[in-house]
């Protein structure tokens, strides 16, 4: 016991620890490793967004470009098809030509007052809007056209006696795009503003909103779950409004998410895209959104547009990739643990070995010691008995001297029997019944009937003396209760393929039948002041075999005792 416990203490206790904080350690490790992994391949990632963005955008510029140019040619065109003055313009002509010039309409400008008025128009809400009502540099560029002035403003696209503003909604349709043009040379008393509707102008529309980038991106990167175009400018703000010409309008320009959905929405993201685009640097960081977790990134991309692309990356394939990893690290923990157990196992198993090798060794040197002290005495005696074989002789008392000498005969022959038992357990077992038998004047009769295959272990060999020298020593107890000459112990034991049976027969006092079932159980004793645990310990080692223990009535008076145990 004190070899366990000491083994587990300073062995298998630290080396399970040992295992563990390894574990842990690797866990850790891992996780720190996938995650960053996953940073370095959305930094590697936003420098793919970068390029693709802005060739998007110089795609979606370059588009724009064209149909600013095409809306040109489209109004000189016009102009030469239209009579200069605006009274001799109807709106019937207007829509003719514009099927004609493949545009979706034609509106005609014509100053009045201080203002700047849609005077004539194949679309029907085009007339009789303010250009006064419109955003401040889309008046201003109108009327520096009228006055016979290059339009000094920014923001469109700019050429002689041209200007273009940028893609926006209009106070006439403020739920679709436009792009318009305006021209105006001197030769007409009017501008003439080609457009192309929204639906005019796929292909521009197509390069605009990013769709295209949007679903390849999310093909590539399946653990992509949502992509977002913000406005670093305006995404955060209330929504700029205008009201023009009694319509209440939002200016393209000013929405504050450019394209894609804005689902997985955080509280940090404002201050997020605001500190990405400042800094013109990538941000990421892992958060929880809706119950799930995930990994928000903010790519600055420089454009015209104050655009920075939000990225939501599903950690979910990080997790299952550490779940394969845990599961991969348990198996490994079971089978490690595994080994150490069956390695403690073997030790165990080998000290218990050890430690019934020792015992059984010492069982049969008590029991030699004490047959060769009963064979010392029977030496001591021998001259008494060669001097009363001499009186006998002499006085020629024949018959006394037969029953001495067969008396005499019979211990010897007892313990030659003895010595020539082979089996190391069985003779240890016959040499303690020889050494009570002779110390307590008993009789004893023997038959060790095993054949020489029989095995046993260091454990099995301890336990079959604990379990035969127990009951042999119970069937001493009993029989030394009657005169010497009616002392009787029988001890035998044989075997039948992979079963051992052993049998201890005693003369004693007769059994009642009501007293043979209790005789096996727990606390039962025939004996004065024992607690009769001695039979119900034999029981237990007997079945501890898959074995079987009983008891029978052994002649006229007695008992005995036999088991049987698998071997």
């Amino acid at each position: 016991m004190k070899l366990r416990t000491s083994f587990i203490l300073w062995f298998v206790v630290p080396v399970t620890c040992l295992l563990a904080l390894s574990n842990v350690i690797y866990y850790y490790t891992t996780k720190q490793m996938l995650m960053n992994n996953h940073y370095n391949e959305v930094e590697s990632f936003s420098s793919n967004i970068k390029v693709y963005f802005e060739h998007s955008q110089r795609s979606a510029d370059y588009a724009e470009k064209l149909l600013a140019q095409n809306l040109r040619l489209a109004a000189m065109l016009a102009q030469s098809k239209l009579p200069p003055r605006l009274e001799q313009v109807s709106n019937k002509e207007l829509t003719e030509l514009s099927k004609e010039l493949r545009v979706s309409d034609i509106t005609l400008f014509q100053r009045e007052g201080d203002d700047i008025v849609a005077m004539r128009s194949s679309n029907p809400t085009q007339r009789n809007i303010s250009a006064k009502e419109f955003t401040d540099f889309w008046f201003l560029a109108l009327k520096q056209l009228l006055d016979g002035k290059n339009v000094s403003i920014s923001e469109g696209y700019t050429l002689p006696h041209y200007w273009s503003g940028p893609v926006d909604v209009s106070s006439s349709d403020p739920n679709a795009l436009h792009k318009f043009g305006y021209y105006h040379d001197g030769q007409t008393d009017y501008i003439i503003d080609p457009y192309f509707r929204e639906e005019d102008m796929e292909e521009y529309v197509t390069l605009a909103s990013y769709m295209h980038i949007i679903e390849r991106l999310q093909k590539e990167k399946p653990f992509l779950i949502e992509i977002t175009g913000f406005n670093a400018e305006r995404f955060g703000e209330e929504i700029y409004e205008v009201k023009q010409n009694n319509r209440l309008v939002f200016p393209h320009p000013t929405r504050p998410i450019y394209f894609g959905q804005y689902a997985m929405q955080s509280d940090d993201d404002v201050e997020m895209v605001r500190q990405a685009h400042r800094d013109k640097k990538t941000i990421s960081y892992q958060t929880s959104v809706q119950g799930s977790d995930v990994i928000k990134s903010f790519v600055p991309i420089e454009t015209q547009l104050p655009l920075v692309v939000g990225l939501v990356s599903d950690y979910s394939y990080i997790q299952n990739e550490l779940k394969r990893q845990s599961e991969r690290l348990l198996t490994i923990s079971v089978v490690s643990f595994l080994m150490l157990g069956a390695f403690v196992l073997v030790l165990i198993r080998r000290s218990k070995l050890a430690a019934a090798v020792i015992s059984a060794e010492k069982i049969y040197l008590e029991n030699m010691n004490s047959l060769f002290t009963a064979i010392r005495g029977l030496n001591h005696d021998v001259g008494n008995i060669v001097n009363a074989i001499h009186a006998h002789v002499q006085k020629k008392e024949y018959d006394e001297l037969e029953k001495v000498t067969q008396a005499w005969v019979k211990e010897v022959v007892e313990i030659q029997d003895v010595v020539v038992i082979r089996h190391p357990t069985l003779s240890a077992i016959v040499q303690f019944a020889a050494s009570s038998a002779i110390k307590q004047k008993v009789k004893l009769e023997h038959d060790i009937a095993v054949t020489g295959d029989l095995k046993l272990n260091g454990e099995k060999s301890l336990d079959l003396i604990r379990i035969a020298t127990n009951l042999i020593s119970n069937a001493f107890d009993e029989t030394v209760k009657l005169p010497v000459e009616e002392r009787l112990v029988q001890v035998a034991a044989w075997n039948t393929g992979r079963l051992l049976y052993f049998k201890v027969s005693n003369r004693g006092r007769q059994i009642g039948d009501e007293e043979l079932p209790q005789l096996l159980s727990a606390g039962y004793s025939t004996k004065f002041k024992h607690e009769g645990l001695g039979l119900q310990v034999v029981k237990e080692l007997v079945q501890k075999y898959k074995g079987q223990l009983w008891v029978e009535d052994f002649e006229s008076a007695g008992a005995t005792f036999m088991f049987k145990i698998h071997i």
